[in-house]
């Protein structure tokens, strides 16, 4: 925490909530709040505290990504942090860039599906390209080319992109709740990603000095994620009096079923999607995730894998240049 900690920062809002819960103190009759008493008179105290709330909250998130996150999130985090490898620096490397490009691709078909959904013409979106020699940003726009690219780094430029461009002009998507922010982050641990690489067996040294890079802006990004909670993704079996589906959320990839009773016109799309699409139910929205999210059957019939579109598979979706 920075040392020119100031009380009244939006950052620490939740934290001085929480500690102000039980009401003001007073004396001499005049209410005080106790996190501002706190924050006077027991700054160390204080500083001590918040990060205690930052470790309990992060906690707190480690278990809602296990337990209610699109299942490839989830499956590979808790492996990172529960897993056979966990203890092993350079599994657990790989495992936390295995979450964070399972991220990349499930908010990418996010937002490419509501786009469809909605069948907005994506032209007018730009991406950051580069910086021109006087620091000037450069931006160039979307084409075929780039929103089918398999490159991770286009795929993060390409959701900040369209985020903005949403945004600007006022478009309304869902997505437009999405912190652009965290696809800094994503670059950031891309670019690292690309160092790891070369290593084609990291030394467990090498592995440990990576993830003191990793860790830190892999939690603020992750704090970032939160709305993933809200996106049930989902595949249609059957119909009886309410939709009965196939649900790809949480860590265990048992295959689980939950009937969903849905609003208005959702039922009818959704019975329409068939058994060969994924779709997700984001708070109230409703809208398919193919081709870019996809799902594939193991041979036992017990698990069903969340797969993603890339270059061989357009051609097979209908998706040739």
């Amino acid at each position: 925490m920075s040392d020119e900690l100031q009380y009244d920062d939006q950052l620490y809002q939740r934290f001085n909530e929480s500690l102000d819960e039980e009401g003001d103190v007073l004396i001499a009759n005049i209410p005080f709040q106790r996190s501002r008493i706190l924050f006077e008179l027991a700054n160390p105290t204080y500083k001590d505290a918040y990060n205690e709330f930052l470790e309990q909250e992060f906690d707190n998130l480690k278990q809602v990504v296990f337990d209610s996150y699109p299942a490839c999130i989830a499956y590979n985090y808790r492996l990172s942090e529960r897993g056979q490898g966990a203890d092993d620096p350079v599994r657990k490397l790989f495992h936390l860039k295995d979450t964070w490009e399972s991220i990349v691709f499930v908010i990418y078909a996010l937002i490419m599906g509501e786009v469809r959904h909605r069948g907005i013409n994506l032209k007018a979106a730009q991406h950051f390209v580069s910086l021109d020699p006087d620091g000037n940003p450069r931006y160039t726009h979307l084409n075929t080319d780039k929103i089918l690219s398999d490159a991770i780094k286009q795929k993060i430029q390409n959701i900040k992109g369209i985020i903005l461009h949403s945004k600007t002009n006022s478009l309304g998507f869902k997505f437009e709740e999405i912190d652009e922010s965290l696809c800094d982050d994503l670059l950031q641990l891309q670019d690292i990603r690309n160092d790891i690489t070369h290593h084609i067996s990291p030394t467990r040294e090498q592995a440990e000095d990576e993830l003191r890079q990793v860790i830190p802006i892999f939690r603020e990004m992750l704090t970032k994620t939160r709305f993933l909670e809200s996106c049930k993704i989902l595949r249609f079996e059957s119909y009886s009096s309410s939709c009965k589906c196939e649900i790809f959320n949480g860590h265990s990839l048992n295959r689980e079923y939950e009937y969903l009773t849905l609003i208005g016109t959702q039922t009818t799309y959704v019975i329409g999607l068939g058994q060969e699409q994924l779709y997700v139910v984001w708070d109230a929205e409703c809208f398919s995730l193919s081709p870019f999210l996809h799902f594939v059957k193991d041979t036992t019939g017990h698990e069903t894998y969340l797969c993603f579109l890339n270059a061989s598979d357009k051609e097979n979706f209908g998706m040739s240049q």
